[in-house]
C-alpha cells in the first residue's frame, strides 16, 4: 500500500513537472537609416565606440572581459587616434571579421558601397559620395575590402552618433 501511493505521488509529481517549452521567437528592431546630411553632433563614448566597432566589423557582441582589456589598452597609449588605428589593424587580422568578397568591389561597386555605407555611417550615401567612390575604386581595383572597412571605422563621422 505504501508502494502504491509513494508511487503514484511519483507519477503525480513527474507528470506536474514536465511542461511543453513555450515557443519563443525573436524580432529584430528595424534599423531607421538616417538621411545623408544627418547631423551627426554626439561623440561616442570609448565603450561606445569599441562596442559598435566590433559589432559592424564581426556581426556580434562583445563581451564585458574583452571591452575592459581593450579600453586599458587604450588607457596606456597617449594618442588615441592612433590606438584607434592599431585596434582595427588588430580587429582585421581576425580571421573572423566578416568581410564582402573583394571581387564584389569589381562586379558590383554600387552594392558594396550602399552595403559599406549602411553597416558603418548607418545611412545611404550621396550621389556625390557613391560617384566618387565608385571612380576611386575602379582607378585602384587593388582595393580591398579591410581597407575600405579601415577607412570608414576611421572617419570623422564614424566618431559620432
Amino acid at each position: 500500500m505504501r508502494t502504491a501511493g509513494f508511487t503514484a505521488l511519483l507519477l503525480a509529481l513527474t507528470a506536474s513537472g514536465c511542461q511543453v517549452e513555450p515557443d519563443v521567437t525573436y524580432g529584430l528592431e528595424t534599423l531607421e537609416l538616417g538621411s545623408a546630411t544627418a547631423d551627426k553632433d554626439r561623440l561616442k563614448s570609448l565603450d561606445q565606440w569599441i562596442v559598435i566597432l566590433h559589432a559592424d566589423l564581426f556581426g556580434e557582441s562583445l563581451g564585458s572581459a574583452d571591452l575592459f582589456d581593450i579600453k586599458q589598452a587604450f588607457m596606456s597609449v597617449g594618442d588615441q587616434a592612433l590606438a584607434r588605428e592599431v585596434l582595427i589593424s588588430n580587429f582585421m587580422q581576425d580571421p573572423n571579421v566578416v568581410l564582402p568578397d573583394p571581387a564584389e568591389i569589381l562586379n558590383d561597386p554600387d552594392t558594396f558601397i550602399n552595403d559599406t555605407y549602411v553597416r558603418f555611417l548607418v545611412r545611404y550615401p550621396t550621389e556625390a559620395e557613391r560617384t566618387w567612390l565608385k571612380n576611386f575604386l575602379s582607378a585602384n581595383p587593388t582595393v580591398t575590402p579591410e581597407l575600405m572597412f579601415t577607412a570608414f571605422a576611421l572617419s570623422e563621422e564614424y566618431l559620432h552618433y
